[in-house]
């Protein structure tokens, strides 16, 4: 008997939340329950927002039948954030979808932790595994044995060869490549095109070819804002 789809709320109603409620939309066994953003009242999608980013009502929605898991849709200006959300509404006893694209390919010895995101065209090889709460953009290639820390973002044609292990919390950005065997420690961000051949061995922004380290910014981190969800 066929199964009713899943339906899935979002955190962040924004640019990456639409993004990836409309990956769920184009697969027929999920479905878009609605959103929780501190900024939208409505959404541009047919999907309610169905109230703020609070713990307690979130919870209190899962616990009413709105909806039967979550996604994060906040960025990578604000990994700190994505964190501290799927922590605690974990906490709270409020389950992570695992998604992956039908057009993604996934090898049955790959590990994925809950809250993961796989999109359209990503690889992902042999005895790979993603940690709880990480998200993969369209066209990422993930190759054997390498391992992506939890609440880590690889954006648009991310490849990584075999072995490599990237830390919490990281960002690499379009078009990085990781050659083989490499470690990045947590709090890793790349720039586009940045080609990473040697370890990263300390937090920062890592750019060029091959990639250079930029010290970790004392700046404060972006004011939360709409663009954040």
């Amino acid at each position: 008997m066929m199964q009713p789809p899943r339906r899935t709320a979002i955190i962040g109603a924004g640019a990456l939340g639409q993004q990836l409620a409309q990956h769920l939309r184009q697969t027929a066994s999920w479905q878009v329950a609605g959103f929780f953003d501190d900024w939208h009242t409505t959404s541009s999608g047919a999907e309610p927002v169905l109230g703020k980013v609070k713990i307690a009502d979130v919870a209190a929605a899962y616990a009413a039948s709105q909806f039967d898991n979550l996604l994060l849709g906040i960025g990578y200006h604000h990994m700190g954030r994505r964190q501290q959300l799927f922590e605690e509404l974990s906490a709270a006893g409020v389950p992570f979808a695992q998604f992956v694209h039908p057009a993604a390919y996934v090898d049955a010895s790959a590990t994925l932790g809950p809250g993961v995101f796989v999109s359209p065209g990503c690889v992902l090889d042999l005895n790979v595994r993603l940690e709880a709460n990480v998200l993969l953009y369209p066209g990422c290639i993930v190759a054997h044995d390498t391992q992506i820390g939890a609440h880590s973002i690889l954006a648009p044609g991310v490849q990584l060869a075999g072995r490599v292990r990237v830390g919490e919390r990281c960002f690499l950005g379009v078009g990085t490549t990781v050659i083989d065997s490499r470690t990045l420690v947590a709090d890793v961000r790349t720039g586009g095109g940045a080609v990473l051949v040697h370890d990263a061995n300390a937090p920062g922004t890592y750019v060029g070819v091959p990639a250079r380290h930029l010290p970790l910014s004392a700046a404060p981190p972006d004011p939360l804002s709409p663009e954040s969800y």
